[in-house]
């Protein structure tokens, strides 16, 4: 994550450290799996037919099984979402992404993987609770609260 600033890594780190468990596409897994095979790890995946313990990390297949049960099951209570953008969906379309961090960097990219990718359009409200400059070049923090 060469893009990101030091400080958006360190609320990153810091706010990770109050949740219970991760859930991340598998992509994304892929990508920081020695530091997340460290916590309660839940990684969407299409490769398995059930929930697939090894270690800390469940590979799950919302297609296949029930996920409001299983973390209810699990005792989980507050989940950190990291992505990719059918992770995020999946959260937006059952309802159960309650808040949503923004980081801003002061970086413009021309190509990359956008944060949400749902099937048809849909709009989702959201407001916004806090802004917060993490550093003098112009990292903005924005914090949303679902408000549908």
């Amino acid at each position: 994550m060469h893009w990101t600033s030091k400080e958006d890594r360190n609320f990153f780190q810091k706010s990770l450290g109050k949740f219970d468990a991760v859930v991340t596409g598998h992509n994304t897994y892929r990508m920081a799996e020695t530091r997340l095979k460290k916590r309660n790890t839940i990684v969407f995946t299409s490769k398995v037919n059930k929930p697939r313990l090894s270690g800390s990390v469940v590979f799950f297949n919302p297609r296949k099984s029930d996920f409001i049960k299983f973390i209810k099951n699990q005792n989980y209570k507050k989940l950190a979402i990291l992505g990719g953008p059918k992770v995020y969906n999946f959260f937006l379309k059952n309802k159960i992404l309650h808040e949503l961090f923004v980081t801003i960097e002061p970086y413009v990219f021309t190509t990359g993987v956008p944060m949400f990718a749902g099937d048809k359009f849909k709009k989702y409200k959201f407001c916004l609770k806090s802004v917060k400059r993490l550093n003098k070049k112009g990292t903005l923090l924005l914090h949303y609260q679902y408000a549908n």
